[in-house]
């Protein structure tokens, strides 16, 4: 299945650029796409997750043609 995926310039993913569409095994879940985009699994858990519009949890499954977003949170006062 394909997923569409996009992130923030904050979020270094190499050689994936966002905006790309990426090949994953049918039932693939948001922390598997992470994998595939080679995030250290430790850092899995300061990424926030839309799934077509929809915060999501790394255990979400994913299925084709999904819009995946990436962002790291950002505060500041």
């Amino acid at each position: 299945m394909k997923v569409h995926v996009e992130y923030t310039g904050v979020l270094e993913v190499k050689d994936v650029p966002s905006g790309s569409d990426v090949e994953l095994q049918e039932e693939a879940t948001v922390g598997g796409l992470l994998n595939h985009l080679r995030i250290r699994p430790d850092h899995h858990r300061f990424i926030q997750t839309a799934v077509n519009g929809r915060q999501q949890r790394v255990s979400a499954r994913l299925s084709d043609g999904d819009r995946v977003v990436l962002f790291l949170p950002m505060g500041g006062g």
